[in-house]
Formats: C-alpha cells, sequence, structure tokens
C-alpha cells in the first residue's frame, strides 16, 4: 500500500510541475548503462554520421547527426543524437543504443519537438574496462516528418 501511495504522489508532483511550466515535456525511457552521461565531464565525440530524411522536403537532407561521445571521468561512452531545428513540425520518437564490450544502454524519448533551435538525446553511458574497445551507437527516428506517411530514419557510428 505504502508503494501506491509513493508512486501516486510521484505522479501528483510530475502533473502538477508539468502544470507550472506550461508545457508538457516528452516522455523518455532509459535502460542499461553505469550512468547519466550528462554528469560525464569534458566529453569528446570520437565519431559521428549524419542522418538522412528520406521522404518529402527532408528527402536527402541532413536532418542530425549522431555522435558517439566519450569521457575519461567516467570512463565510458554513450550516444547523442543532435536533430536540427525548423525542418519539420512533426514530433519524432528517438531510439538510441549503444553497445561495447557485451554491454549496452539505450533511451526511447517520445513526443520530441524540434523546434527552430533544434534538440538533443542522448543514452546513459556503458563504462569500458578497456578505452579502445570498439563502441557503436545506433539511433531510429521515427515520425511522419510532415508527409502522409508515417516512417523511420536511422544511422549507425562504430569507433
Amino acid at each position: 500500500m505504502l508503494h501506491k501511495a509513493a508512486a501516486a504522489a510521484v505522479v501528483l508532483t510530475c502533473t502538477l510541475g508539468g502544470l507550472a511550466i506550461g508545457a508538457a515535456p516528452a516522455q523518455a525511457a532509459d535502460w542499461g548503462g553505469n550512468g547519466n552521461s550528462a554528469n560525464c565531464a569534458n566529453p569528446i565525440t570520437v565519431a559521428s554520421t549524419p542522418i538522412y530524411g528520406s521522404r518529402g522536403r527532408t528527402a536527402g537532407q541532413v536532418i542530425g547527426q549522431l555522435q558517439l561521445r566519450w569521457s575519461w571521468a567516467c570512463h565510458g561512452n554513450w550516444s547523442r543524437v543532435m536533430l536540427y531545428g525548423g525542418m519539420y513540425s512533426s514530433p519524432v520518437t528517438i531510439e538510441q543504443r549503444i553497445e561495447s564490450e557485451g554491454r549496452s544502454a539505450g533511451a526511447s524519448e517520445y513526443g520530441v519537438r524540434t523546434g527552430s533551435s533544434g534538440t538533443s538525446a542522448w543514452t546513459p553511458y556503458v563504462w569500458l574496462a578497456n578505452s579502445q574497445s570498439t563502441a557503436c551507437a545506433q539511433v531510429w527516428l521515427s515520425s511522419d516528418f510532415d508527409t502522409l506517411n508515417f516512417h523511420t530514419n536511422g544511422a549507425r557510428v562504430c569507433a
């Protein structure tokens, strides 16, 4: 019974927090990994690749970047997606995955809007025993991208 009451308090707090700022944030779900990569000091991008649109106005256009990130402070890698703004108004589902040394982490964000200035999303970091281990990041972006058809664009990068 205590758990249900605690859960209700969290839902109420989140709901009131959403009302206080006036806009509903995108929903996110992270899994795996060793911690929040936003807390890793002095991150660098070790590899990146463009993400291309495939239909309508975005066909053949670079709509964002998939980055494989590293931090010595966390001794780990993670995936980060940078989506460019002003190209479409439809919300996007961003699904990412990072893999290295037989372990993985991922993140899914729903209802993400890029707005005019763009946005970013990332996975938890995966701690590495060997900083020279190969890591791979992959992303899937699903939306109608202001077309008549819902579809998915993606990219993969390894280093």
